[in-house]
């Protein structure tokens, strides 16, 4: 998170706005888990272009969360005009993984949830992961529960089931062979990992026999069933909740954290969501940058010589 706070100054430099840069690097850093340098220089190059399509002087903060939204979602589908039905189709969708995610203690806070059309989806919840690279049964168990949200949203209130979940299943389907077959979570299979082929990989042999592969076929069906029974219960439990973040959605297509905060009352964990709070027990803010003490005059010797050059051509 400094590193992205650094490289954040970087491209913050040459624009033009109003706020506090060394503040502002900050925040988005924390935004931003998982970006590149890349993707920073495209957010910063996104939030300019932003602010001067919209005819601004500087720009704002909200620009800068709409280029980070673009950045991860993709453009706006302005051709992708839904039908009233399938709108509201979306809006409970994106209503159920919102509402399992804020009341699922393992899952990561939400930022954001939309219904505009972008890049392949036609709507999307963005949420806030930690820089984690250790994660635990309960989290991966939370966070497929959260996935199948949107489906079981349409289960219930619609009692029919859409392509939109594609993805959503997708997702589940490998956390669960990923948590049975290659981190050993699962007691029947026991404490064992195999290398899954990638698709498109040939695969010559299993790696295990045809009466463990039925084993772990049974078991990640167990799995993804159990997630889904939890998913159901909590939203039949939170029905209301759902239907007003849904109708929310279905009047202004996007829904902050504060409009959540505002429907559902405050999440009922605690949660990490300021930069400070994020940065907890890394010292300082600011990244060192400094050269190793051993690569400090690495250039001196070739400064010195170029001098005389410089002196002559003068």
């Amino acid at each position: 998170i400094k590193g992205r706070a650094s490289i954040f100054k970087v491209h913050l430099g040459p624009l033009k706005t109003d706020l506090d840069k060394n503040e502002l690097s900050r925040k988005m850093a924390a935004l931003t888990p998982g970006f590149t340098g890349a993707d920073i220089a495209n957010v910063c190059n996104e939030a300019a272009l932003i602010a001067a399509r919209d005819m601004n002087l500087s720009i704002l903060h909200k620009h800068f969360e709409q280029a980070i939204e673009r950045v991860i979602a993709g453009m706006e589908k302005k051709t992708n005009v839904l039908a009233p039905d399938e709108k509201k189709t979306v809006a409970y969708h994106e209503a159920g993984h919102a509402v399992s995610g804020w009341f699922l203690e393992h899952s990561d806070p939400l930022l954001k949830v939309s219904i505009i059309p972008r890049g392949k989806g036609l709507g999307y919840a963005q949420y806030l992961p930690k820089d984690q690279y250790l994660l635990s049964t309960e989290q991966l168990f939370d966070r497929m529960c959260m996935t199948l949200g949107g489906r079981v949203s349409e289960e219930i209130f619609f009692n029919r089931i859409t392509t939109g979940a594609q993805d959503d299943l997708k997702k589940v389907t490998e956390s669960a062979y990923a948590q049975i077959v290659r981190f050993g979570m699962n007691k029947k299979i026991g404490n064992v990992s195999f290398d899954m082929s990638q698709p498109g990989d040939p695969m010559f042999n299993k790696p295990y026999s045809e009466q463990t592969a039925q084993m772990i076929d049974e078991e990640a069906r167990a799995l993804i069933d159990t997630a889904h029974k939890r998913t159901t219960e909590l939203l039949i439990q939170h029905k209301d909740n759902v239907i007003k973040v849904a109708e929310r959605l279905l009047k202004n297509e996007v829904l902050s954290r504060e409009d959540m905060i505002e429907l559902l009352g405050p999440r009922p964990f605690k949660e990490k969501s300021t930069y400070e709070e994020f940065v907890e027990g890394t010292g300082s803010f600011e990244e060192d940058t400094s050269l190793p003490s051993g690569l400090k005059d690495w250039n001196k010797e070739r400064e010195a010589k170029d001098k005389p050059v410089e002196a002559e051509k003068k």
